[in-house]
């Protein structure tokens, strides 16, 4: 069986940068907060390899 690769630098990266967004639509627009969460979240599983 051969391995898939993982590309677990990119979900890191797309981790991160979502975390920032989160946090500037938190200061700057708090009702558009909850849209960066899925992409946050799935970011943060992708790169822990939960899935």
């Amino acid at each position: 069986m051969s391995e898939k690769r993982k590309y677990v630098g990119f979900y890191w990266g797309m981790c991160f940068v979502s975390f920032i967004a989160l946090m500037l639509l938190l200061v700057y627009m708090p009702g558009g907060f909850w849209l960066g969460l899925p992409t946050f979240f799935g970011g943060l599983v992708m790169a822990m390899d939960w899935v």
